[in-house]
């Protein structure tokens, strides 16, 4: 049981404070975690504490390679709208 961040993380030092194993560390290009030590939070919170603060979309996957934070959930924008709101700004 372990969670991953990708490659979108930002190295915005949000997460790494709030895991309460020690499980995340500062690595080229991009946050990791150590799967040894990463519990997912369990029997500490009700929630991963780096999914819980991480402000970007979809940089933290479960062990099922599912992202926590998926598109959308923090924007409250569907990714179709997103997606289509994006192509209109590059247009002009």
């Amino acid at each position: 049981m372990a969670l991953k961040i990708i490659e979108s993380c930002v190295n915005c030092f949000a997460c790494e404070p709030v895991c309460p194993s020690k499980a995340i560390y500062e690595a080229k290009p991009h946050f990791k975690i150590n799967a040894r030590k990463c519990t997912e939070c369990e029997d500490d919170f009700a929630e991963p504490q780096c999914a819980s603060i991480c402000p970007i979309e979809g940089a933290i996957l479960d062990a099922l390679g599912v992202p926590l934070n998926p598109p959308g959930s923090l924007t409250g924008i569907p990714p179709e709208r997103m997606a289509e709101a994006m192509a209109e700004l590059q247009a002009h």
